[in-house]
């Protein structure tokens, strides 16, 4: 997280997106890697299996996030 945070401090113009392993990496801070992100992956990913694209809807709206579509 400290380290996501920083990347976000040092390159505030850069896409930083957040993907499947900070389930692994971050366990219970996960929905915390959402704030330095400017984007998500939500479920399956592209090397594993990620949790369901409900939960992490849940999880997006939960810490108050607003769910969007790239077009």
């Amino acid at each position: 997280m400290k380290a996501l945070s920083l990347f976000r401090f040092a390159n505030p113009r850069c896409e930083l997106r957040n993907r499947g392993r900070t389930r692994i990496a971050l366990g219970p801070l996960q929905p915390l890697g959402l704030y330095p992100a400017n984007s998500i992956f939500v479920g399956d990913y592209l090397t594993e299996k990620g949790q369901s694209p409900e939960e992490d809807y849940r999880m997006i709206e939960a810490m108050g996030f607003e769910v969007g579509q790239i077009e």
